[in-house]
């Protein structure tokens, strides 16, 4: 699809640039984002370790992997903040913060910088309107996809793609992209760089090295990791489209803020006001509350059930698009 004919389908789209913009005041919580990066990395472990522990009861334990997957997603937003360079104001620090939370993550954090930018430039197109059947889709195709990726498959594939890259030439980023259309991150690999696929591929080894290490030496046994991590694959999953289904066709406005209880806001590090990020990509997550207005959001509780619907076909009225708040 042309950009000419895209851009007349779907609004904002020449409002969102090709190339994430230059902020000279990206990172000014880079204190405050070490910090927190470094409190993560205990909780992470003490959390593992309580899992593990089959000393303690059941319900702690059940527990803590409920509290895992809330800490993990806040994890995410570290790595999410790195991706719009917004850790830390040293460019050094900030590709570290990327790091740490991408290894604990389980993923490249190149991977996921260059896939990130496109997801802003690909909102709402054809490639991220996972919900619905288009013309020239199979669907049961479709369903099936759909419930591979929000039932662990996006986290699957984050995970297990930077290891499998030492092995992959760059002349092979244009046969995965071959499904754009429809599929983003094959979208993304159409936006790889020489340079940038060679880093995500050194960091595929480093990536292959720690989690080789942790399955094999140790601390905790591989029940505990499966566990831990298959239910944080889950959840991170279902929660990847939880802001943008069913919502208008708009590159930017096409997301949604949900309202949370504090203490999963917190541990979320507000990564539930994604539509105010959509609109202010350089706003850091320390601030998105706050200017966020709070009759214009939905529970996530709400969204999130309405992920489990299969896709349906793509409607003819688009007014059944607009979003609703309450």
């Amino acid at each position: 699809m042309s950009k000419k004919k895209l851009s007349e389908k779907l609004e904002g789209i020449d409002d969102v640039s090709a190339v994430e913009p230059h902020v000279d005041t990206l990172g000014r919580y880079g204190t405050m984002n070490l910090l927190i990066i470094s409190l993560q990395i205990i909780a992470w472990f003490l959390l593992l370790s309580t899992i593990n522990n089959n000393g303690l009861p059941v319900a702690l334990r059940g527990f803590s992997v409920i509290i895992f997957c809330m800490l993990m997603q806040g994890i995410f937003t570290m790595l999410h903040e790195f991706c719009h360079r917004n850790a830390h104001q040293n460019k050094k620090i900030n590709y570290l913060i990327g790091y740490l939370s991408a290894t604990l993550f389980g993923t490249s954090p190149t991977f996921l910088r260059v896939q990130h930018w496109g997801h802003h430039r690909r909102n709402r197109t054809e490639a991220e309107r996972a919900e619905f059947i288009h013309d020239g889709e199979n669907k049961w195709d479709k369903i099936f996809k759909y419930y591979f990726a929000i039932f662990g498959g996006i986290w699957f594939l984050c995970f297990f793609f930077p290891m499998l890259t030492p092995f992959v030439p760059y002349s092979a980023a244009k046969k995965l992209a071959q499904g754009k259309r429809f599929n983003t991150y094959s979208a993304a690999f159409d936006e790889f760089t020489p340079t940038a696929w060679l880093c995500m591929r050194m960091e595929g080894i480093g990536l292959f090295a720690f989690w080789g290490s942790i399955f094999y030496f140790g601390p905790w046994n591989c029940t505990t990791l499966l566990i831990g991590y298959g239910a944080f694959a889950f959840s991170w999953s279902t929660l990847q489209w939880v802001y943008h289904l069913h919502t208008p066709l708009h590159a930017i406005e096409g997301a949604y803020n949900l309202r949370a209880p504090l203490f999963i806001r917190l541990l979320f590090l507000n990564f539930n006001y994604n539509l105010t990020h959509h609109r202010h990509p350089e706003m850091p997550w320390q601030e998105l509350y706050q200017q966020s207005n709070q009759a214009e959001t939905q529970p996530l509780w709400y969204r999130y059930l309405l992920v489990f619907r299969p896709p349906i076909y793509f409607p003819k009225d688009l007014s059944k698009l607009e979003k609703r708040y309450f």
